[in-house]
């Protein structure tokens, strides 16, 4: 396996000569120099690198052996190791004498980045993987769902538990701040947790657990990512096959939501259950409707549709809504004449009324 790739070779020589004004080489297994301070020097072969890796120890070469090596220079070798295995060298140039006291910080320095490249790459392998698990459960294409119990098992995840989809909607497309954002939300879930990001960069979450460990967590994930993103949570499923739906209802919660309550911090499926279902029938027939369509295309200023929404919102209590509106009585009920007129349907109606509140959700979800 070729742990030692050219761009963090060349990490490697940036950071440690920062530190040390001295050149620094990086030699693969080969003993080529895929990383160094001399660009010039980058894919030929180091003798002197050559021997660290047939020995196994660190190599000094000074001015008169330098003359009877390929490709080396001054200065000393010494093997890069990992997991106990030596993958690479790395070499300082100068005169062995002067440069003795830093030649083990170098090698350190050498190892630590490989390391954390390493921890990066894992971590970041996890991430994808999740991700994967998350959109296939979360998709409307059919999986083998014994696979993927498998398959999510070997990373420890057992997905026979309850689990309740969180979809973060972001309000700016992914990029260093919302990839630190899934990092922070990766530190307040717990083990059984999925993150996942869609196609459509929306942050998916598959919390496992109760209800009171799910609100701690929405809090703190709300917190997190206020003014960043819309949060919706949809209902807690106990079958993997029910995830889908969960999904859906948190993903739908994000686009009603912010219309309906924009202080909100987020909004779940308990609160919303009925908004959410009511929206998602997903009328084909678009003409049923013209009557709510009519009132819309005639207020301009969007008066009466705000008077609708302060009547939905206080039960048809007059005297309430025309103190909420500042309005006069007489021209609440001049208003709500109006609002008969052009659709048809009388919001002092009960009837009449959920037909005007099921238009308006849907026309909120088109």
């Amino acid at each position: 396996m070729h742990f030692l790739s050219y761009e963090l070779a060349q990490e490697i020589v940036e950071r440690t000569m920062k530190i040390l004004n001295k050149n620094i080489n990086v030699m693969n297994e080969e003993g080529i120099i895929i990383g160094s301070g001399e660009k010039e020097r980058i894919n030929q072969v180091h003798d002197g690198a050559v021997l660290v890796l047939k020995n196994g120890e660190s190599v000094e070469i000074d001015e008169k052996s330098a003359a009877g090596l390929k490709g080396a220079k001054p200065g000393i070798n010494l093997p890069i190791r990992f997991h106990n295995d030596i993958i690479g060298v790395v070499g300082i140039t100068g005169e062995p004498a002067q440069i003795r006291n830093y030649a083990e910080l170098v090698k350190m320095a050498a190892e630590l980045v490989l390391e954390q490249s390493f921890l990066l790459e894992s971590v970041q392998w996890k991430q994808r993987l999740q991700s994967e698990i998350v959109n296939l459960l979360i998709s409307d294409e059919p999986f083998d769902e014994s696979w993927l119990e498998e398959r999510a098992g070997f990373q420890g995840y057992d997905m026979n538990i309850p689990r309740t989809a969180i979809v973060l909607k972001l309000y700016e497309e992914l990029g260093t701040m919302n990839q630190k954002l899934i990092n922070d939300i990766q530190f307040e879930l717990g083990k059984q947790d999925l993150t996942g990001v869609t196609f459509n960069n929306e942050i998916v979450i598959l919390k496992s657990g109760n209800h009171s460990e799910q609100n701690a967590v929405l809090k703190r994930v709300a917190g997190l990512s206020r003014r960043k993103a819309a949060v919706g949570i949809g209902k807690t499923s106990e079958k993997i096959s029910g995830l889908k739906s969960s999904f859906r209802q948190a993903q739908q919660l994000t686009v009603l939501g912010p219309r309906l309550q924009p202080d909100a911090d987020y909004y779940s499926y308990e609160n919303y259950w009925l908004e959410v279902e009511l929206s998602m029938l997903g009328l084909k027939d678009t003409d049923t409707l013209s009557f709510y369509d009519r009132l819309l295309l005639q207020d301009k200023k969007g008066e009466l549709a705000h008077t609708l929404d302060v009547f939905m919102k206080d039960g048809g209590d007059l005297g309430k809504i025309a103190d909420n509106l500042f309005i006069h009585r007489n021209t609440l009920r001049y208003r709500l004449d109006k609002i008969t007129e052009l659709t048809g349907r009388d919001p002092r109606n009960v009837k009449m009324m959920l037909e005007l509140y099921v238009a308006k959700l849907i026309k909120t979800h088109q």
